[in-house]
């Protein structure tokens, strides 16, 4: 009886010793604690962390979860863990859907075959890219027509996904985008995204050509060049029309535009916008794939008045909660170019009026969707506080 009693007690004990460090996995007051405690869950694994995970969620709501524990959630492989994260793809109002659906993908359940094939069509590209993460862990080969229409998808992320797991699947199609990616020079505000792209695409086709032909994606134009056309001739031996093959949408265009104003939105609940204001005054729309419209001087004036409350914002300082959700404005100052940062419920009211008047103009130029597309995802800044 006492050998029963101790083991009961220590059941008890590690229970609550899990239950402790699934709290300090998501204690979004004290980030320092999670990746410790979310490592430690990772390596203890077992029903016992399934079910304290699946009970933290039943009593705190999909919400309490932190973005570290959900993307762990792919390296525990159990059926109750699987439950919950189709739970979390589901739910619209759940902060890191994105996350929940590539963790879904790493426990390669045939059984969520149809919920990746629908989520090739979510509107977070994040979730797109895990989707067809699920579908090549499958081998769903029926599903290769439609990872061939996402090599032509708007964003890059999703583009080279579609590339990467039709190449595991044996098809190498999808290689003339990432070579076309090796290309991608998109210079903002002084930083050059461009780079984000020719990295990610460089790492993949050295190991599939078992060469990097000296390219180096940090390089500047002149030093990339030589690789860059080694790459082009590899990838020609195969494909020699490889350059016809690459969709309209992820052929590499340089914008050496002279850009007076950015906003860069990014959100893991709600997907990112972009747009700048360049000199010529046209308002700019898109990250990579760019849509430009002349402002009339209307606009513009409305667009500039609106935004002197923003330059009255202290940009010393962020403003709201941290996190994978937040707005930052690039602002001019003399030859380069000032940040405001703005995470969850926290902009300042001096910035409320430019976000109207963004609105309007986007409604008067894109349409009625885009408006709401922004003003959705704008909304999770709100705060009503001055700075």
């Amino acid at each position: 009886m006492r050998v029963l009693a101790l083991a009961a007690a220590l059941t008890v004990q590690d229970a609550a010793r899990i239950a402790r460090e699934v709290e300090y996995a998501n204690a979004k007051d004290r980030p320092q604690l999670q990746a410790q405690a979310v490592r430690r869950l990772v390596e203890r694994g077992g029903a016992a962390v399934a079910e304290a995970l699946a009970a933290f969620v039943r009593a705190n709501g999909a919400n309490a979860l932190s973005l570290a524990c959900t993307e762990a959630l792919g390296e525990l492989k159990d059926p109750r863990i699987a439950a919950l994260l189709r739970e979390l793809v589901g739910n619209p109002e759940f902060y890191w859907r994105p996350a929940a659906m590539k963790a879904l993908a790493e426990h390669a359940d045939p059984a969520d075959r149809e919920l990746f094939r629908k989520g090739l069509g979510d509107r977070l590209w994040g979730c797109r890219v895990g989707a067809i993460r699920g579908l090549e862990r499958l081998g769903d080969r029926e599903a290769m027509p439609r990872l061939r229409e996402l090599l032509g998808d708007e964003v890059y992320d999703v583009r080279a996904q579609a590339a990467r797991s039709l190449y595991a699947m044996g098809d190498p199609s999808g290689l003339p985008v990432l070579v076309e990616a090796l290309r991608a020079d998109a210079v903002w505000f002084d930083v050059d995204y461009g780079q984000i792209a020719r990295e990610d695409a460089w790492k993949f086709l050295k190991k599939v050509a078992g060469d990097d032909f000296g390219y180096k994606p940090w390089d500047p134009p002149d030093r990339r060049a030589a690789g860059l056309a080694k790459f082009e001739a590899w990838v020609a031996r195969t494909f020699p029309d490889w350059r016809e093959r690459v969709p309209e949408k992820a052929r590499a265009r340089a914008d050496r535009t002279e850009y007076v104003f950015g906003y860069e939105l990014r959100s893991c609940r709600k997907g990112d916008f972009f747009f700048r204001l360049d000199a010529a005054g046209n308002l700019v729309l898109g990250y990579f794939t760019l849509e430009r419209v002349p402002l009339s001087a209307e606009e513009r004036r409305a667009l500039e008045g609106a935004l002197e409350g923003v330059r009255r914002v202290d940009r010393s300082i962020p403003y709201g909660q941290g996190g994978c959700d937040f707005e930052q404005y690039y602002l001019r100052a003399g030859d380069r170019f000032e940040k405001l940062w703005v995470g969850t419920g926290g902009r300042p009211a001096a910035a409320e009026p430019f976000i109207g008047a963004v609105a309007r103009v986007l409604r008067a130029r894109f349409g009625e969707r885009v408006a709401k597309d922004f003003e959705e995802r704008a909304a999770l800044f709100q705060g009503g506080r001055d700075e």
